[in-house]
């Protein structure tokens, strides 16, 4: 009987620590990209925005949006997603401004809109 209560204390007490222990050791464990939250990146997913670019003019233009270089072709359309506050520069010169400047700044209110440029 003595040897039945120290087996059940002694099972009583490994899991006492092992439950004391388990979540300290859980949160320390790096688990990856598979529960680590990049802020910005969840923002700007949940709230992107279409936005359809517009070449006015007879040559093709660059435009960098977010890193991302694009060429909209004369008389062309390309539609751009991305979070509002994007900034669009131009990538080549064209009618009225250089390379290198803003173009203009995607905000929510351009949802489903066309901007017309060149």
């Amino acid at each position: 009987m003595l040897r039945i209560i120290r087996t059940l204390a002694g099972s009583l007490a490994v899991f006492l620590v092992v439950g004391a222990i388990a979540p300290a050791a859980a949160n320390a464990y790096s688990w990856g990209k598979k529960t680590k939250t990049d802020a910005i990146a969840t923002q700007g997913q949940g709230a992107l925005i279409s936005v359809q670019v517009y070449n006015r003019g007879q040559t093709p233009q660059g435009i960098k949006v977010a890193g991302q270089l694009y060429t909209v072709q004369p008389h062309q359309t390309i539609t751009l997603k991305a979070a509002p506050g994007t900034d669009v520069y131009a990538n080549t010169a064209g009618n009225g401004y250089q390379e290198g400047e803003l173009l203009f700044q995607l905000q929510s209110a351009m949802n489903g809109a066309t901007v017309k440029f060149n």
